[in-house]
């Protein structure tokens, strides 16, 4: 009986971490195309990069976070690493969010003033199915 529970317990394990590794891989494929520049095909405009470079993500924590474009800089770059980090940091069960804290980033995604909206998140999101079964291909072409 042993043999058998011991079996049990190793397919569990690896099922766990395959399944955190389909999560943390369809997170990162969302984040990617979230912030892809409708030059290479995504939906998001990009004048100095300010927006694109607020994205951030938190453990557990709401993002409530809202800043201002500094005026004294013309240019920001992406630094999409930092939210990588907490991406491969969570655990299955944790809540991730995501968010862009550029004041104007909720403008940006739903329209305003006239502007029609760019949804660079919700036309993603909409598709997270598909991003788990793109990660989930993905993982099992490696092995």
């Amino acid at each position: 009986m042993a043999e058998f529970e011991d079996a049990v317990r190793a397919w569990r394990a690896k099922a766990l971490r395959t399944q955190t590794l389909i999560l943390k891989t369809a997170l990162g494929y969302l984040v990617d195309d979230i912030v892809k520049l409708i030059a290479e095909g995504g939906r998001m405009r990009i004048d100095t990069g300010f927006l694109r470079s607020s994205l951030i993500a938190q453990l557990e924590v709401p993002i409530t976070q809202v800043t201002y474009k500094p005026k004294d800089i013309d240019a920001f770059s992406l630094t999409i690493g930092e939210v990588k980090l907490v991406i491969n940091r969570m655990k299955i069960g944790d809540t991730i969010h995501f968010g862009f804290t550029a004041n104007y980033a909720r403008p940006r995604e739903f329209g305003a003033n006239d502007q029609a909206p760019d949804a660079f998140v919700r036309t993603h999101t909409m598709d997270w199915k598909g991003y788990q079964l793109r990660a989930a291909a993905e993982i099992n072409r490696r092995r």
